[in-house]
């Protein structure tokens, strides 16, 4: 290994010039040769990498230590290069593979992949195996790592793809994600392959417009083979073939757009554990995998497990830790669904429980334990009450502000960063559990816990959507409008909750900042801050796994937003005029609709495996209930509806009974969801029950509620609005 230290010239044309670092390292060897030994200091490293088939590694770092000089046995100390062709072809293979690199620290080596001893006699068209290769041909399939391509910009689509690698070479690399379904077919996209218009296409990559084929027909005009049993392109002769049926549509599967690698970047990703390349059968590669019920954007999950639980092993606990990791971020998602969605608002702009959003954010690193949770609920109680009593009565807005504000800071110390100074702070400190005790906190930490005793006296405030201010890490703008009007009060947390008007605020900002610097914003928009807070801190620690942890964070957050809001725009799509042509349909339907007693079959299960008789129902208010536990709505609907039947039924004794019929894809599934609930159910290995019922009440999607009377008719096939409007049960039997 030579290292050389240039000059400052020579170190920047070592960044700029890839070429200018290879006459550099060659002058290098020059002058050791000539002087027999040189010192290095720590600044600009140069690390010669050996050919494959050297067995030592080349590299040695500076730090003043003599190089030790080649000599050649019997020659003297004078080598001279052209003279000795082995020397001087290892020193030029070691070139051909230099590295630059900046002095300091140095970064961790690329793990090398392991030994791969790879099965023989496999045949590729028999079974479904697969099993892992040492070396990358066209033909595999490249598995992508969990979590390496979650936050990878544009190429987030490779995210737990699997990539069939079709070319692979000096020039470059590019295939086809093979587990990347759209809610498009052919036809959607392109009118020239008349035959193959009902296929399903699958988003191949991120490069490209065009629709590409692959099969496993041999003889296919145009066609090039990418291995054995694979090949791509022939669409003319495919669509003959399908035209004189010799061959059908379904043997075929379309990609729009591929994935590429630049020369030399596939080969990286792989030293580096990005990929991992596996040959399977071609069942797993040629055949077009459905997934009925399945949202089209989570089905590559799916086939990626599939593919490492083929390949067992160590890859049988990737795909279980990752399972456990997917379904712990499902149950963060249900959570802020539910909380944004508080007492019973429909709009993200109107969730006010801003504690219960920091207690979320707070659980995320792990649970925590109840006295801790009611220990931020009894503070906020805590100061609201500490303000009433300190009121006299009849105070206006800006008074009880004022009021909170000298009682909050009487408790709690303002720990403001100072500019210039280096954060070298727990980022942990910032949740809201331990701001409260440590009594300190920056004006994002503390604005929870201020902003949720505020509300507690009846004053709710917004974070300003203050962008010239929000850049400076001390400023931290809250905003309370009265509901009837008149003018805005501002309090700004880093001058101790001072009070100010509108105008005040506003003189504060830099100049040529308009009202809109004012607007307030939803406490998403907090929770979204302090993560990214969270996500700050720890990479200026360099944590990179809770970086990592708190960016998804982020992601789950966002996808409970957009669930929230298109929970809201169903809401708002039923026009008047659609809602009564809903009233009449379903008064239709009710009419020729079946008694219970015809549906629901003579025996019902509870959770413990219990037998019940059907005919005990017989006289009591009954709600069909479709659920899943894959459903997300489901799991929103389904405690609210365990509330009313809690209520109705064990509190106030009252003949009503729920049966849950499941859209469950396993009995597994089924048996952990209902193991949630304290009614009965629809046996799961009763399909053609489930099926009927399902029918008969025109199920068109879940949760689904249909009430019937004690009477066994039908009371309504859209029970969900009665329970939400009803949820205590005050109106109980709903017959009306």
């Amino acid at each position: 290994g030579l290292v050389y230290s240039p000059s400052r010239t020579t170190e920047s044309m070592l960044r700029a010039r890839p070429m200018a670092a290879q006459v550099a390292a060659f002058m290098a060897i020059c002058i050791q040769i000539a002087s027999a030994t040189v010192q290095v200091p720590l600044q600009t490293r140069l690390t010669l990498r050996p050919h494959s088939k050297d067995q030592k590694r080349l590299s040695l770092r500076g730090g003043g230590v003599p190089v030790v000089p080649i000599a050649v046995l019997g020659l003297g100390v004078g080598v001279v290069l052209n003279k000795n062709e082995k020397l001087r072809g290892r020193l030029l293979k070691a070139l051909q593979n230099i590295r630059v690199g900046r002095g300091g620290r140095r970064k961790p080596r690329q793990q090398k992949r392991p030994h791969i001893t790879e099965p023989k006699d496999y045949d590729v068209r028999n079974g479904t195996w697969a099993h892992e290769v040492a070396e990358v041909q066209p033909g595999c399939l490249l598995l992508a790592s969990p979590d390496t391509f979650r936050f990878a910009g544009p190429r987030q689509v490779l995210d737990q793809s699997v990539v069939l690698l079709v070319r692979h070479g000096k020039s470059g690399s590019s295939g086809f994600i093979i587990n990347r379904p759209t809610q498009f077919d052919v036809g959607d996209v392109t009118k020239k392959l008349p035959m193959f218009e009902s296929n399903p296409l699958y988003l191949g990559g991120d490069i490209g417009e065009g629709v590409y084929m692959i099969h496993g027909f041999p003889s296919l005009r145009n066609a090039t083979e990418v291995s054995d049993g694979i090949y791509y392109g022939g669409s003319e002769h495919a669509m003959e073939l399908v035209q004189q049926g010799k061959a059908s549509a379904e043997e075929f599967r379309f990609f729009f757009k591929y994935a590429a690698w630049a020369p030399g970047q596939l080969e990286a990703e792989i030293n580096s554990g990005c990929w991992c390349p596996v040959r399977t059968s071609l069942d797993l590669v040629l055949k077009t995998k459905q997934y009925p019920g399945l949202h089209f954007a989570k089905a590559h999950k799916v086939f990626w497990h599939q593919v490492l639980q083929t390949l067992g092993g160590r890859f049988l606990n990737i795909s279980r830790d990752t399972i456990v990791k997917e379904e712990a971020e499902r149950v963060k998602m249900e959570e802020w669904v539910g909380l944004l969605q508080d007492e019973n608002n429909q709009t993200v702009m109107k969730h006010e429980g801003i504690e219960n959003g920091a207690l979320a954010i707070a659980t995320v690193p792990g649970a925590l334990e109840q006295e801790v949770l009611d220990g931020v609920h009894a503070e906020v109680e805590a100061l609201s009450t500490a303000v009433q009593a300190k009121l006299a009565g009849g105070e206006e807005a800006s008074g009880v502000l004022s009021a909170l504000s000298d009682i909050f800071f009487e408790k709690y110390q303002l720990a403001l960063p100072v500019p210039g100074d280096k954060d070298t702070s727990d980022p942990a400190q910032q949740l809201i559990h331990l701001t409260q005790a440590s009594h300190a906190g920056a004006p994002l930490s503390l604005s929870f816990l201020y902003m949720a005793s505020a509300r507690q006296l009846g004053y709710p405030l917004r974070a300003l959507n203050c962008t010239a201010r929000m850049k400076e890490p001390v400023d931290f703008l809250l905003r309370y409008d009265p509901p009837a009007g008149g003018a805005a009060v501002m309090v700004d947390l880093a001058e101790r909750g001072a009070v100010k008007t509108k105008e005040q605020t506003l003189a504060a900002l830099p100049a040529g900042s308009s009202e809109s610097a004012l607007n307030p914003v939803p406490h998403v928009q907090l929770y979204s801050r302090m993560m990214h807070k969270l996500a700050d801190g720890y990479a200026r620690a360099g944590d990179e796994e809770n970086v990592l942890m708190w960016l998804q964070q982020i992601r789950i957050l966002q996808a409970a937003i957009n669930t929230v809001a298109i929970l809201q725009a169903g809401a708002q799509n039923l026009t008047m005029a659609a809602r009564n042509e809903a009233s009449a349909a379903q008064q239709r339907s009710e009419a020729q609709a079946p008694v219970l007693s015809d549906l629901i079959g003579e025996k019902l299960m509870t959770a413990d495996g219990t037998e019940v008789d059907a005919a005990d129902l017989k006289g009591k208010t009954v709600g069909v209930y479709f659920s899943a536990g894959w459903c997300q709505p489901c799991k929103v609907f389904t405690p609210q509806l365990i509330q009313t039947y809690s209520k109705v039924k064990i509190a106030d004794g009252k003949p009503f009974e729920i049966v849950f019929v499941s859209a469950d894809r396993s009995q597994e599934g089924f048996d952990n969801y209902f193991k949630q609930m304290p009614w009965l159910a629809v046996d799961f290995k009763d399909v053609e029950r489930r099926s009927g019922l399902s029918t008969a009440l025109q199920v068109q999607g879940i949760p689904k509620l249909a009430l019937f009377g004690p009477d066994g008719k039908l009371i309504t096939g859209d029970g969900r609005p009665v329970i939400a409007g009803d949820p205590l049960g005050d109106q109980f039997p709903w017959s009306q």
